[in-house]
C-alpha cells in the first residue's frame, strides 16, 4: 500500500484504514505487535505526528491497545457492549454480558482528605479515614472505564491488604466483611474526556464519555461506597429496566 498524497483523504486516515484492513483480513492477529512508530514513518514516509494520530484513532476504536514504552498491540475489532448494571459490581455485570473483565490498579490508599462530595455521601466528618481505590477497567483487555471508589474504612478495615486489581471490592464487602449491599443511587451524564481520561482510555480529543456517580447503601441504610466512573461513550451502553410505580425490585 502506498500513501496517495494527492488524495483529499488525510494521510493519517489513509494509514489508519490500511492498518485496519490488515487486521480485518487477518494479516495482523489479536495480541500481535504493530510495527513501531519509527518503522511506520520510514515505510510510508510519514511524519511521527501523522503516524501517532492514526494509531490514536485505532486505539480510540479499541482495535489496538497502546502500551506506553512498549508499543501498540492488536486487540481485535471493538464490539458494542450493552451492560445490565446491577449490585453485582463491575466484574459480575461484565461477565453476565458475555465479556471478560479485568482491572489495572492505579492507586489504593487510606486518606483523610477525600473530596468533600465523598465525605458528604458517606456521612463522615472531616478528617475521617476513607479508602480510595482507583482502577482502570478493561473488557477483553480493552480499556472501558476509569473508576475511583471511596469506602468508609470503619466498615471494611484492612481492605487494602487484598489485591484489588484482581478481587472484586463488592465480593470482599459481602464475603469477608459480611456486609449486605441492598441498593444504589446513580447519576449518569455525558461529558468530554479530560486529558488524563484521553490517555488512559486511548481516546482521541474531542471524545465523548459517560460519567457516573454512585452512592451504594447497606441494609441498615449506611453508605458503604461513593464512586465516580468515566466510561468510553462510543461503545458502552447502559441497560436500564423500568417498572411501574410500586413495583420496583
Amino acid at each position: 500500500m502506498s500513501i496517495d498524497r494527492r488524495s483529499p483523504t488525510p494521510l493519517y486516515v489513509q494509514l489508519k484504514e490500511h492498518l485496519l484492513s490488515q487486521i480485518t483480513d487477518g494479516l495482523l492477529q489479536a495480541g500481535e505487535a504493530l510495527p513501531s512508530e519509527r518503522q511506520l514513518c520510514q515505510e510510508y514516509m510519514l511524519s511521527r505526528t501523522t503516524v501517532r494520530q492514526a494509531l490514536r484513532e485505532l486505539g480510540r476504536e479499541g482495535v489496538i491497545n497502546i502500551v506506553p514504552g512498549r508499543g501498540a498491540y492488536v486487540t481485535g475489532l471493538r464490539p458494542e457492549l450493552t451492560v445490565a448494571v446491577s449490585l453485582a459490581g463491575f466484574t459480575g455485570d461484565i461477565q453476565r454480558a458475555g465479556a471478560t473483565p479485568s482491572s489495572r490498579l492505579l492507586s489504593a490508599e487510606l486518606t483523610t482528605k477525600p473530596p468533600v462530595a465523598a465525605l458528604q455521601a458517606l456521612g463522615l466528618p472531616a478528617g475521617a479515614e476513607v479508602v480510595a481505590v482507583e482502577r482502570l477497567r478493561l473488557v477483553n483487555n480493552v480499556p472501558l472505564a476509569l473508576h475511583i471508589a471511596y469506602l468508609n474504612h470503619k466498615l471494611c478495615p484492612q481492605i487494602l491488604q487484598h489485591n484489588l486489581a484482581v478481587i472484586s471490592v463488592f465480593e470482599l464487602l459481602r464475603d469477608k466483611y459480611g456486609l449486605r449491599i441492598v441498593r444504589a443511587e446513580e447519576q449518569v451524564y455525558a461529558a468530554l474526556a479530560n486529558r488524563r481520561e484521553l490517555e488512559l482510555l486511548n481516546l482521541t480529543y474531542p471524545a465523548a464519555v459517560l460519567r457516573a456517580t454512585r452512592t451504594t447503601f447497606l441494609d441498615n441504610n449506611a453508605v458503604i461506597e461513593y464512586s465516580l466512573a468515566t466510561y468510553c461513550g462510543e461503545w458502552y451502553r447502559l441497560n436500564i429496566s423500568l417498572a411501574e410505580p410500586g413495583k420496583y425490585p
